[in-house]
């Protein structure tokens, strides 16, 4: 019997118990041990049983791991429990390693045992961990590339064992900024079509697994959305909260796009100060509710009044920067009872 436990760079662990012959380790689903994070290879490493315990040894091609700290560039050598085997961001320990003599003779098939996998978010109070640190990553700063890096690799390390991917839905498909898929999904038109239509979620199944679309309705030219291989399939308070990211990351990005132009187009107007360790009203929302519709609205309110006090009550030059129309953002400023930022301008043309 071989059990291994494979933990990712941060997060839960795995625990694999495999009683037969060759195992192959890698991120590709064909593997007796699937371990899905960066730098993983489909196909990277292989424990053998040989005499009364195991060997480890590397497919050709792929990249050195490291063994109890030491690198490992190849051939076969005996590991026994404890043994740590560093592959990428992946770790693995060796629990237990005693090869019955029917799989050394025979070299034998491996047949699974277990696997014991960590428990994903289930509670509310995990799930609004969850949105807090999500947004907080989103008020962090940085281009969309940036962002969307940052949150790919969060999800990756919160709702194990997916595959993710954050880019732009347009007319053509997706184009992703950031992934961990191992292969480019082919995105089926079917998805594009309904989120256009007016879906936030569209899935398609196929042998491969469920793949899932979560966007902006409407599916505008550059309109965000996350691409996830769900394996397993994800529960709906998951699916919920991967609405209410895009929705956030969204407003944020908008929020960046405004701050980029007013620096090119006019002074920057300084904004009062603030304590740092006070809340502001969106995480004050993300705290209390999970009223999706709320905290759209609160985050909203937020990009928009500060998005008309960098362009000094100037309703024309705000709404090119919040990408609508003028139209909407009158209604908005008057909804949302947003302050007349005109009297900037008055100041400093007094001064």
């Amino acid at each position: 019997m071989l059990s291994l436990e494979v933990r990712k760079r941060i997060g839960g662990a795995e625990v694999h118990r495999v009683d037969g012959g060759a195992v192959t380790v890698g991120a590709s689903s064909g593997n007796e041990v699937v371990v899905r994070a960066r730098g993983v290879a489909g196909r990277h490493v292989r424990i053998s049983p040989k005499d009364d315990g195991y060997h480890l040894d590397l497919y050709k091609g792929v990249d050195a791991v490291n063994v109890n700290g030491r690198p490992f560039l190849g051939g076969p050598i005996p590991i026994s429990p404890g043994d740590r085997i560093r592959i990428g961001e992946a770790t693995i320990t060796v629990l237990s390693a005693s090869p019955s003599a029917a799989a050394v003779l025979l070299d034998q098939p491996p047949r699974v045992v277990e696997v014991t996998a960590s428990p994903l978010p289930a509670t509310e109070v995990e799930y609004r961990e969850l949105r807090l640190s999500a947004s907080r990553l989103c008020r962090a700063g940085g281009t969309p590339e940036e962002l969307a890096i940052q949150l790919t690799d969060f999800l990756d390390r919160e709702l194990l064992p997916t595959e993710w991917a954050l880019g732009e839905v347009t007319p053509a498909g997706f184009r992703p900024l950031a992934s961990t898929f191992r292969e480019s999904p082919a995105v089926p038109p079917r998805l594009i079509e309904e989120i256009r239509a007016g879906e936030a979620v569209a899935r398609s199944e196929s042998v491969t697994g469920v793949l899932t679309l979560v966007a902006e309705p409407g599916g505008h030219t550059g309109s965000l959305g996350i691409l996830v291989r769900e394996t397993p399939r994800l529960a709906a308070r998951a699916v919920l909260f991967l609405e209410e990211l895009v929705a956030m990351t969204s407003l944020a990005i908008a929020g960046r796009a405004s701050h980029e132009e007013h620096v090119i187009r006019t002074v920057i107007v300084p904004e009062p100060a603030s304590a740092a360790a006070e809340p502001t009203a969106a995480e004050m929302v993300l705290k209390q509710t999970d009223d999706l519709k709320k905290i759209v609205e609160t985050v909203e309110r937020e990009v928009i009044d500060r998005a008309m006090r960098r362009a000094q009550g100037n309703q024309s030059r705000g709404a090119q920067s919040l990408n609508i129309s003028r139209g909407s953002l009158i209604a908005k400023l008057k909804e949302y009872g947003i302050p007349d930022y005109r009297y900037l301008r008055r100041n400093r043309r007094a001064r």
